[in-house]
């Protein structure tokens, strides 16, 4: 049994086939450099806060860590240990 969307549907397709290519083909991206310089420039954007919030993290970290040793110490120097 044929489906009687079929026809209908491989002709939409066909006409999708025939549709020229837009959006970021190698050919579009090699004729606009200035497509490529905007993403290099969110991808560095990108990497730097990425950097920049783990370094915050691990100071953080840092900090916190240093504040519990200190803390364990005082509790060792009452308990005479």
């Amino acid at each position: 049994m044929i489906d009687p969307q079929f026809p209908s549907l491989a002709s939409i397709l066909g006409l999708l086939a025939q549709e020229p290519a837009t959006g970021f083909t190698a050919e579009n991206v090699a004729a606009r450099p200035e497509i490529v310089e905007r993403g290099l420039r969110f991808l560095n954007l990108a990497y730097t806060v990425v950097w920049v919030v783990l370094s915050v993290y691990l100071l953080i970290l840092s900090i916190r860590l240093r504040r519990l040793a200190l803390q364990v110490r005082r509790l060792k120097e009452r308990a005479g240990l």
